[in-house]
């Protein structure tokens, strides 16, 4: 941009008019400001109610961009895929593998093989041995 500078000065004063916002004082707060004693260095005391104002418009404009940031986080979350994994014994995806319903049968079914092995007994008694084969 190649401006002159009061073509510059223009321009910031139409941005410095534009940019107020509310949270400033207004034209007539300004009237009942009083010369203060105690300011120095160009730099200005407040009174407590326009101090007070300042800080509650500091607050609120913090408030809200945390209510924004908070919102796109969510967002990020909701927009996020849920990994679903399948019941590992019937393959469903409708409950998790400890509320399968066919476990009690698996269970059974284990069950009575454990069962069988364990009452095999050989017979010792046999005059023949291991090897025989009737065939």
């Amino acid at each position: 941009m190649s401006k002159n500078p009061e073509e510059a000065m223009d321009f910031l004063s139409y941005v410095v008019e534009v940019s107020r916002g509310w949270d400033e004082p207004n034209a007539r707060e300004v009237g009942r400001m009083k010369s203060q004693p105690n300011a120095k260095g160009g730099m200005y005391v407040l009174n407590e109610d326009i101090d007070m104002k300042a800080k509650v418009a500091a607050m609120a404009r913090r408030l809200k961009k945390l209510e924004i940031k908070k919102i796109q986080e969510v967002q990020a979350i909701s927009e996020t895929p849920v990994q679903v994994m399948p019941c590992s014994i019937c393959q469903s995806y409708e409950h998790l593998v400890e509320e399968c319903p066919t476990i009690p049968a698996v269970r059974e079914i284990f069950g009575d093989q454990a069962n069988v092995i364990g009452q095999f007994k050989p017979n010792n008694n046999a005059s023949y041995g291991n090897t025989y084969n009737s065939n």
